[in-house]
């Protein structure tokens, strides 16, 4: 074969060969990504990756969606009544959000006030002779079950606080409770049993 007629095949070769290569690695498509990725983009933004990418890592951790193409005209209409009742629905959320939250003050006010209102939790416990120690001692869980049971109120013991650990003695104490950042003060008297 000459050399000339090999070099002229190898010129009409190469373009398609180039083409066919390559026509696979520029392929990309479009998306949009829910939240930034580092050297993709920012949140929200439409741009183009490989579909290999998408399709293996950004689709099936929830960071991109797919961007649906519609070629027929635009329903302006439509997407200004989807605009405006997704505005609606953020209001109604934030109003019920206010709803939320003022409810959640009237029943702080409620327990506050209730608490308030106690003079004294009395407990029974056994007595270490000839001293004042008690052998149990009123623990949070104690107190939390006995305003459970005495007031109806539901305190959290995580919000009960006392001087010490817990109250290992007979006679008068103090125990601090916490609602809604204000700290409401009970008498706690531990009797012999």
């Amino acid at each position: 074969m000459s050399l000339s007629l090999r070099c002229a095949r190898q010129f009409v070769r190469s373009p398609n060969t180039i083409f066919v290569r390559h026509a696979h690695k520029k392929a990309s498509i479009q998306v949009r990504l829910n939240e930034y990725i580092e050297g993709v983009g920012l949140q929200d933004e439409i741009v183009t990756v490989r579909p290999g990418l998408m399709r293996n890592i950004l689709f099936p951790t929830g960071k991109a969606s797919y961007v649906k193409s519609y070629d027929g005209p635009r329903n302006r209409e439509f997407e200004e009544q989807q605009k405006a009742s997704a505005e609606q629905l953020k209001a109604d959320q934030a109003s019920g959000a206010v709803f939320e939250a003022n409810k959640r003050q009237e029943q702080v006010n409620q327990v506050e006030s209730i608490l308030s209102g106690v003079s004294a939790l009395q407990f029974k416990r056994a007595v270490v002779p000839e001293t004042n120690n008690t052998f149990g001692s009123v623990t949070a869980d104690d107190l939390a079950s006995k305003l459970k049971e005495d007031y109806g109120l539901n305190v959290d013991k995580q919000l009960i606080q006392f001087k010490t650990e817990r109250i290992k003695s007979l006679g008068e104490h103090e125990v601090n409770v916490e609602v809604g950042g204000k700290t409401v003060t009970i008498k706690v008297v531990v009797d012999a049993a």
